[in-house]
């Protein structure tokens, strides 16, 4: 004994040596696409490839470095910002020779602090280059942001940067002074386009009216553009402290809002393209137009005092997005007031003729901080096939970057919205049915009584077994898996709630020859048992998983072991919960990271005293105790999902709970007799009506577990934990492998997700 103490105590101080460190998934992803490397496009001699491309790289840059305070971020947007302005129109003669690129004269014959092209003139490569306002914002936004960052925060200002280009050897307060200057010019170049109403009140660019090469000149800017701008000159305000910024951005401002209408009826803000027609403002150009206003009031930008934009200002644009271009999961519409043109993103049907890039909508993740479900709602439809496969979003550094910015606590990986919305799902369960080192789900539904395992392929899911059919006359009633013969491998459990007491109670099957078989089954119960779901776990001490089955008839929760392979009844412990109360669903874990598992229930309850969640342990006679609880909650919480699984990847499991009434999913962990909520990640509530979840070990490069969830509209999601943890690079796919080795955590973070090593081979189910 004194000898495992000192081990223990060994492993405990080698911990805390060793402490896991969380990552960003998306940050992970944003490096392992090569992201965080100065992009070879910045040393492009052609000036269009500056205009979005490389623009929104630096842009991404400067996000994650604002994001992490990772300084290798700044470092290659440093290099980047240097190869860029060393190729400004006025600049490229002070390249060495051999680059082979000389000064660009625009249509005026003027060589000027700006990046000019012909690739948008009326006649496209005529040789006449024009320098849009536009991408002169989008160029210098990163440069303005980064120098506002530097001069916000004086520990960084004095880092060296040693990496080779124009700013080689400087600091990063010298190079924010540089960039302050350059940016300074590029708006001194475009100050002749820049026009103010008599009022003084309100202020626009417009195009060059010279007879310039392009369409529309002379014309107001697009409101987008007159954003893009105007967020420069946020940046520089901040940066520089000069007052002439500022009254340019309330002009700015006054110029939008005199353009922007108010929908009573949705709360909404609604407005065109443009000033000159009706055009409609579609999602990809409204998510910069909304982003000027969002960043005056990000940094509470005041004019005399009052906000320029305040919160009741951003709650509309909020609503712009949720309540007129979402109409329902996965169906969006392609722009501001505008539901001619839509996109099915579930069956992929696409009214109208909208190029397909009008959809791009990740920087409207922006107002996640002033209505949460955004950013899951934007999220998932980044992941949904039929918006991945054409638009690949994880190609785009900018995307990657904002849904870095705004990750939570999960974010969707993998998704499959293929299944019919008459699925009707009864439950899904994480087990080992491959006998590989990652888990796998089984899913089972009413539609037609089909029981199939799963594993993420791509961004969907492929199947592992065969599938299994019953019929749609089961009503079935939940599944778990778990080792219950000792094979190191899962079978599953599902309960039946068939009208017909033959066939209703607990069936048993295995995988055999890659097929799902019926093993055995407990049946002839009750046919008003009203099961409510099982779950497995190490509940009774004997080597095996053992499983439980919970049913709203009595309130009861029945224990089950095997002997050998025959399960057999324990126990039946009835709740002291009211009889009209509904138990709605069940999981297991390790709450306390050690010992044997704990179960999980949600109750629904007319009086809030019983409404909410409850855990319990297990003794080894079957006898269920209960050890914590949170209750009082509404009546109307409507309690549906239900996982319990290690999803921050550090120590012992958590409990992911949702409830209808406002699409929460809300982490708990268990100190004592405590439950305390570690997180809450919010959706718009159809998103996850009814949602069944489980968590299990998917990609054990990692120690995080993740959450499966079966849609109500027969989709199924699988999320990572927004924070990583990798797992020890030694792991192997030995299930015996060295324990005290497992303990022994690395400091990096994973691609994906999962779990390290193999806890049990089993996790959980919840239900109806």
């Amino acid at each position: 004994m004194k000898k495992i103490l000192t081990v223990f105590s060994l492993l405990l101080i080698l911990k805390s040596y060793a402490q896991p460190y969380a990552q960003s998934y998306y940050k992970n992803l944003f490096d392992s696409k090569q992201y965080d490397v100065v992009p070879l496009n910045s040393t492009s001699p052609n000036q269009v490839e500056f205009s979005w491309i490389v623009s929104a790289h630096m842009e991404a840059l400067a996000l994650m470095y604002e994001k992490t305070h990772d300084v290798k971020y700044a470092n290659v947007l440093i290099g980047t910002m240097g190869n860029v302005i060393d190729r400004r129109d006025d600049l490229r003669d002070q390249l060495p020779p051999n680059i082979g690129v000389s000064n660009i004269s625009d249509y005026r014959g003027i060589s000027g602090a700006a990046w000019s092209t012909d690739y948008y003139n009326t006649n496209q490569g005529d040789g006449k280059t024009y320098a849009h306002v536009a991408h002169s914002a989008n160029i210098t936004y990163p440069m303005a942001k980064f120098a506002a960052i530097v001069k916000k925060d004086s520990t960084i200002q004095n880092t060296m940067y040693n990496s080779g280009g124009r700013y080689n050897g400087m600091t990063f307060k010298a190079i924010a002074n540089d960039l302050k200057q350059k940016v300074s010019e590029t708006l001194i170049y475009h100050e002749t386009q820049w026009y103010t109403e008599p009022n003084n009140i309100i202020g626009y660019y417009k195009e060059r009216n010279d007879n310039p090469p392009i369409d529309n000149d002379g014309e107001i800017l697009p409101f987008n553009m007159q954003s893009a701008m105007g967020r420069v000159l946020v940046q520089m305000y901040l940066a520089t402290d000069n007052p002439d910024y500022l009254i340019q951005i309330n002009q700015i401002a006054n110029f939008l809002k005199a353009n922007t209408s108010f929908d009573s009826n949705l709360q909404s803000n609604k407005w065109t393209y443009w000033k000159k027609t009706t055009l409609r403002e579609d999602i990809s150009h409204g998510g910069l137009t909304i982003s000027f206003p969002y960043e005056c009031r990000k940094y509470s930008i005041s004019n005399g005092g009052a906000l320029i934009y305040t919160d009741s200002d951003m709650n509309a644009y909020a609503n712009t997005l949720t309540k007129d271009i979402y109409q329902s999961p996965l169906y969006i519409n392609n722009g501001v007031a505008y539901p001619a043109e839509h996109w099915n993103l579930k069956s992929g049907f696409r009214m109208g003729n909208a190029d397909l890039s009008t959809y791009t909508c990740f920087q409207w993740a922006s107002l996640s901080k002033y209505d949460a479900k955004i950013y899951q709602l934007l999220a998932e439809m980044q992941t949904a096939e039929n918006y991945y496969t054409p638009l690949m979003p994880e190609n785009f550094p900018l995307a990657v970057a904002y849904l870095a910015y705004y990750e939570n606590l999960i974010v969707p990986v993998n998704t499959e919205h293929g299944w019919g919305d008459g699925s009707d799902w009864r439950g899904v369960a994480s087990g080992n049915f491959d006998e590989d080192s990652a888990n796998e789900f089984v899913v089972i539904r009413n539609y037609d009584g089909m029981i199939g395992t799963m594993e993420p392929y791509g961004k969907k899911f492929h199947s592992v077994t065969s599938d299994k059919y019953y019929n749609g006359q089961y009503n079935w009633r939940g599944i778990a898996a778990g080792d219950f013969f000792g094979d190191n491998k899962s079978e599953i459990v599902t309960l039946s709630n068939h009208t017909d007491p033959v066939n209703n109670g607990v069936y048993i099957l295995k995988i055999e020859n890659n097929n799902i078989v019926e093993h055995t089954k407990s049946i002839g119960w009750d046919a008003q048992s009203d099961w409510v779901g099982a779950a497995a776990g190490n509940f009774i001490t004997g080597g095996k998983d053992d499983f439980i089955a919970v049913r709203n008839l009595n309130k009861e929760v029945l224990v089950f072991n095997f002997n050998g392979t025959t399960p057999q009844l324990v126990h039946t412990n009835a709740l002291n919960l009211p009889s009209n109360s509904k138990i709605t669903a069940v999981a297991s874990g390790n709450l306390d990271g050690v010992g044997k598992d704990e179960i999980v229930l949600l109750v629904d309850a007319q009086d809030p005293a019983y409404n909410g969640i409850y855990v319990y342990n297990i003794d080894d006679n079957g006898i269920v105790t209960k050890i914590a609880q949170s209750t009082n909650w509404g009546s109307g919480s409507e309690w549906r999902g239900l996982a319990v699984g290690n999803l921050d990847g550090n120590g012992a499991d958590e409990i992911i709970v949702h409830r209808n009434y406002d699409g929460e999913y809300v982490a708990y962990t268990l100190s004592g007799n405590i439950l305390n909520s570690t997180g809450v990640e919010r959706f718009p509530i159809l998103q996850t009506q009814d949602n069944i979840m489980c968590s299990g070990n998917f990609d054990p490069s990692s120690k995080n577990e993740e959450l499966v969830t079966l849609r109500k509209d027969g989709g199924i999601v699988m999320f990572s934990a927004a924070k990583v943890i990798r797992a020890n690079s030694t792991t192997n796919n030995n299930k015996q492998s060295d324990p005290c080795q497992n303990e022994l955590l690395e400091v990096l973070f994973s691609f994906l997700k999962s779990a390290s090593f193999k806890r049990e081979e089993l996790k959980e189910i919840s239900v109806r």
